[in-house]
């Protein structure tokens, strides 16, 4: 069987889940929107987590809002895999394999609920969800450092994506943030964060309510603490940024996403993405547009999300 996984960290979570109870022999780390736009290949057998449905893959994990098709309209929990809104699609795979009624439950149960892989699961739906607090950002540890060093943007980092899936399947966090890879990309991490927080102010105008941070012709921008931005504007309550996209060429990329800190905007900016071929949740999400439609669409969302 071959998992089809995004490689940030929730995709890495569901991977640890998934590799203990299934067999799987190939990996597939990709970005929604070439789920969306048909350019990945699924076949039967496939396990998809935390990405677009396909109806030729064997079973489905999911949790974003826009991810709903005609095949899945609602919350389900069937033989398929699993959908609903939960705060992590590693949450829908974990409540898949601890259904009692399937034979063979009370074995996983006790990898399942175990006090390191509970926690993880903790982690898991706070990183994802975002409810975090500002000390997790300011000076991020454990999980959710871990979680800034996996953004799924280099293909080259399959191998240590690979790895860390791995490390969250069979080890405690003590001896993940012990392997010299994690340790290094932690390290980078912590290193980088006054570079990101000089960049992040040269780079972003608060407008109104909007956070906006255009990152497009910046180079070597350290993303990895998505969240900072929200620590420097606390009175903006919604970002859009706006960036080229690494992964294709003549692509912008453009993501918004509720301030973690003041999230009292009432934009349901999955379905507001939609419109321009992405999608996401409720609070946040991202698309990729041309450039040459770039600007038209940049200025759409900002008045989209203005005051609301």
């Amino acid at each position: 069987m071959r998992l089809v996984t995004r490689a940030d960290f929730d995709g890495l979570v569901c991977g640890a889940l998934v590799t203990k109870f299934e067999r799987i022999d190939s990996y597939l780390f990709v970005e929604p929107k070439f789920m969306q736009d048909g350019l990945v290949e699924i076949r039967a057998g496939d396990i998809i987590t935390n990405l677009p449905y396909h109806p030729n893959c064997t079973l489905w994990f999911d949790h974003h809002i826009t991810n709903t098709t005609p095949d899945f309209p609602k919350p389900i929990m069937l033989g398929k895999g699993g959908f609903r809104l939960a705060p992590s699609a590693a949450r829908v795979v974990y409540e898949y394999y601890t259904d009692p009624s399937d034979p063979g439950s009370a074995a996983r149960l006790s990898f399942l609920n175990s006090e390191r892989v509970t926690y993880l699961l903790k982690e898991a739906d706070r990183i994802d969800a975002g409810k975090l607090e500002r000390e997790d950002v300011l000076n991020p540890q454990g999980y959710v450092l871990v979680s800034m060093t996996t953004d799924g943007r280099n293909a080259g980092d399959e191998p240590y994506w690979l790895r860390v899936i791995e490390l969250l399947r069979d080890k405690s966090l003590e001896e993940t943030m012990r392997d010299p890879e994690v340790a290094k990309r932690c390290q980078q991490i912590r290193d980088e964060q006054e570079k990101l927080r000089k960049i992040l102010l040269e780079r972003t105008t608060l407008k109104g309510n909007v956070i906006y941070c255009d990152l497009r012709g910046v180079k070597e921008v350290p993303e990895g603490n998505r969240f900072l931005i929200f620590t420097l504007f606390p009175q903006g309550n919604i970002q859009v940024k706006v960036a080229y996209d690494t992964q294709r060429e003549n692509t912008t990329a453009i993501s918004v996403g509720y301030n973690i800190f003041n999230p009292t905007s009432n934009v349901n900016v999955g379905e507001l993405l939609k419109k321009y071929g992405g999608g996401g949740h409720k609070v946040v999400g991202s698309s990729r547009v041309p450039n040459d439609q770039a600007e038209q669409a940049i200025r759409e969302v900002i008045d989209a999300v203005t005051d609301k």
